[in-house]
């Protein structure tokens, strides 16, 4: 089997999710979500702490939940391709009316993974995903750039090219990160922040094991990559593992390392302090590093999202629903009530 975008052959665990075959280089089992703010020996400790993680009262928690409507059914979308900043950018755009939202996927990921929350929100408002460079149906970055801030021109570029004038972000994992970005350079135009298992901010943890982390991986992407998703995988159900693994896939490994490195340099704590506006972040059970953004930002809403893997909206999609549902009624009532 090859790869449409250069034919060059897959390796195993690309075309089926199968571990690579023995006799290859030994993993250094160094976790990726190191990186990305997570560890599968942190779970352990949320799972038994996990009242520890939330500033926020659990009455106020059961008001957001309660604000929450019901599932509705399936809304006609449009896949768009536009002109970004580094090649052409794919969308899946649908819904009118309302306060629209934009959703940002985590690294390796696809639009397709906010399936569940686009049907269910565009019978009453505007909802579309992104698909940043080099992922989903997007084309790769002519010059190479892969960093945060270069994801992040892709965010802007789209929402100018389809006028949104104000809108909420919704980002997973490195993709909160990207979302965080373009907050704090429009603060006024991102009308709230919903960041679903955010990446933490490297910037914070000892430089020594980051670079050791970084050789292992520049060493194999592809073996490295395939092995530590899967580790973030586990609790999911196989549909799920194979969705993500699947969108993987479609990534060059040079991009996704490039992203990884840029990642470690960035500062979502500092971006995030320049964003005074609604904002909730959706913690995993793995997400619980000294790294880990909610740990670093005290005045961070961060409501426990505890058994699933760390794709929550693909676990569990109507329950995230129902807390997407409470966060945008909470932005909206205060314009209502003005109104």
């Amino acid at each position: 089997m090859t790869d449409g975008r250069n034919g060059r052959r897959k390796p195993a665990w690309r075309r089926t999710g199968a571990p690579r075959r023995k006799g290859r280089r030994r993993r250094s089992h160094r976790p990726l979500w190191a990186l990305l703010g997570l560890t599968a020996l942190a779970a352990i400790a949320t799972i038994l702490s996990s009242r520890r993680i939330h500033p926020m009262e659990d009455e106020e928690w059961d008001d957001l939940l309660d604000q929450g409507a019901a599932g509705r059914g399936p809304f006609p979308s449009v896949r768009v391709r536009l002109a970004g900043p580094a090649g052409e950018l794919a969308v899946d755009d649908g819904g009118s009316g309302g306060l629209p939202v934009v959703f940002v996927h985590a690294l390796g990921g696809s639009a397709e993974q906010w399936r569940a929350q686009l049907e269910h929100l565009r019978p009453d408002r505007r909802a579309l995903a992104i698909e940043l460079r080099g992922h989903g149906g997007s084309e790769p970055a002519a010059g190479g750039d892969y960093g945060i801030a270069a994801f992040a021109d892709d965010v802007e570029a789209v929402a100018d090219d389809l006028g949104l004038e104000s809108f909420v972000l919704a980002g997973h994992s490195l993709g909160a990160a990207v979302t965080v970005e373009v907050a704090a350079r429009h603060p006024g135009r991102v009308a709230g922040l919903l960041l679903v298992d955010p990446s933490g901010d490297q910037t914070r943890a000892p430089r020594a094991e980051a670079e050791a982390f970084l050789s292992t991986l520049r060493a194999d992407p592809e073996a490295e990559f395939g092995f530590y998703f899967k580790q973030l995988l586990l609790g999911a159900a196989p549909e799920v593992a194979d969705r993500v693994l699947a969108d993987l896939a479609r990534v060059e490994p040079p991009a996704l390392l490039a992203a990884v490195e840029s990642a470690a340099e960035y500062s979502p704590t500092e971006a995030l302090a320049r964003y005074p506006g609604p904002k909730l972040a959706l913690i995993t059970d793995f997400n619980t590093l000294p790294t880990s953004l909610h740990r670093l930002v005290p005045d961070l809403p961060a409501l426990p999202f505890p058994g699933t893997s760390h794709w929550p909206m693909l676990d569990r999609p109507e329950e995230l629903n129902r807390v997407v549902d409470g966060f945008l009624a909470r932005i909206e009532a205060p314009a209502e009530a003005a109104g």
